[in-house]
């Protein structure tokens, strides 16, 4: 305990002498970092990065009094807000910003007023991620699933312009999903011309195809991989998705042991939350990199789940006792979709990623029907362009979080924690734009 004690009193003064404040919370296992007076921004940023990356494992990390527009690759982290009687001024990026409702702008005559300017950048003035939806057909029966099954599809022409529009406005990152993207024919070509655009590449599948083949031919082509984990043997699966347990096994160590990342990913039930041992057993046999739990979303009509998918604020508050259980003994376990942080004990809260991949916070999604959405569950029409969908006002009303309560505005959390589920407050009230039901 002194050594370490010793270790971290001498990173601190490190920081401190670099320009870099840091204050360390043991119990709720946060830590915030700043500029102090004096510091150069420009050689401070690769440091915070740096701290940012070594402390995010095992810290909820903030940064305190930084613009997000200083580190937009960490613009969650931000706290940043106006200051009682000093004036704010905005300059041209704002408005290519994303977090442009929420932000005051520069602080007059601060520290970024002035040479340091030319280091911000706007928060994602493009998605970070483009979903391609290439089907809605699925081999399964799944009873959580919002797939509808129907015979929509868009040609491969018409995807690899979408790709191509992607990378032109700097999306990093694409994710090609379905229904079950194996059962697409584009599923290949698309992606090799990803491979070739230099796009970061991601699946999601149920891995239950009887199609050993494909898949290896696949996984050579892939960055990440997302499979359904929604049962913990085989009498289970065929209950709950009609696939083959044992197909569907052979095909996760095909990919396991061919792309570099491998997810599993659970949508949570009462009956998951009771045996949830059985479950990790397996997802720590199948040595995953991560394993995400879902909060259940509605289903393809809208309608909120019921019976053992109806979940309450009480079970999240289990799951997520569950998932800091679970990473203590190896495995990365996270709650990945939305919900309120603010029902959880702070300490746990790392373990959530909130709204981020929904929503349309960083990503929108291409529906094989030819128009973008803002998520799988907001059927919203945004147009055929990505461009004109990122910027549309209707994306923008989406995440000015101007339907939240105050209290939800003044959060610390909220860059974290984003209002909770869109597809859950239309499902409890009729509109997207209204609360979480469990805020």
């Amino acid at each position: 305990m002194a050594q370490t004690m010793k270790a971290g009193k001498e990173v601190l003064a490190a920081l401190k002498a670099r320009g870099i404040g840091c204050v360390i919370k043991p119990a709720p296992r946060e830590v915030e970092l700043s500029l102090l007076p004096g510091a150069k921004p420009a050689e401070a940023r690769e440091l915070l990065y740096k701290a940012l990356n070594g402390l995010e494992p095992r810290f909820s990390v903030f940064l305190r009094g930084l613009p997000a527009c200083f580190m937009p690759d960490a613009w969650d982290h931000a706290l940043y807000s106006k200051k009682p009687g000093r004036s704010y001024v905005r300059f041209a990026a704002c408005g290519r910003c994303s977090l442009a409702a929420l932000c005051p702008g520069l602080e007059k005559g601060g520290a970024f007023d002035g040479p340091a300017r030319r280091l911000l950048a706007p928060v994602l003035p493009a998605p970070a991620e483009l979903v391609l939806e290439l089907t809605k057909k699925c081999n399964l029966n799944c009873r959580l699933c919002f797939s509808s099954n129907s015979p929509e599809t868009l040609p491969l022409a018409a995807l690899k312009r979408a790709l191509k529009e992607a990378r032109a406005l700097g999306v990093r990152s694409v994710r090609f999903t379905g229904g079950e993207p194996f059962m697409s024919p584009s599923l290949l070509p698309l992606l090799k011309e990803a491979r070739h655009l230099g796009f970061y590449t991601l699946v999601n599948t149920n891995a239950a195809l009887d199609d050993a083949a494909l898949f290896k031919k696949a996984a050579p082509l892939m960055d990440n991989v997302l499979v359904s984990l929604q049962a913990p043997g085989p009498a289970e699966e065929k209950a709950a998705t009609g696939a083959d347990f044992k197909v569907k096994l052979a095909n996760m160590r095909v990919l396991r042991n061919g792309v570099p990342v491998f997810r599993l990913g659970t949508v949570a039930s009462k009956s998951f939350i009771r045996g949830f041992g059985r479950w990790r057993a397996l997802a720590v046999k199948l040595e995953a990199d991560i394993w995400e739990l879902y909060r259940p979303m509605p289903d393809g009509r809208g309608a909120a789940r019921s019976g053992d998918f109806d979940l309450g604020p009480a079970d999240l508050k289990k799951l997520s006792r569950l998932a800091a259980e679970t990473e203590k003994s190896g495995l990365k376990t996270l709650i990945a979709n939305p919900a309120p942080l603010c029902l959880v004990p702070q300490a746990e809260r790392k373990n959530l990623l909130g709204a981020a991949f929904d929503d349309g916070h960083t990503r929108l999604v291409l529906d094989p029907r030819g128009f973008y959405k803002p998520s799988y569950y907001i059927e919203e029409n945004l147009g055929a362009s990505l461009k004109a969908a990122w910027d549309s006002p209707y994306r923008r009303r989406l995440v000015s979080f101007d339907w939240l309560p105050a209290r939800c505005r003044g959060c610390r959390w909220l860059l974290k924690c984003l209002g909770g589920s869109r597809a859950l407050a239309r499902a409890a009230s009729g509109t997207y734009f209204a609360g979480d039901p469990w805020l």
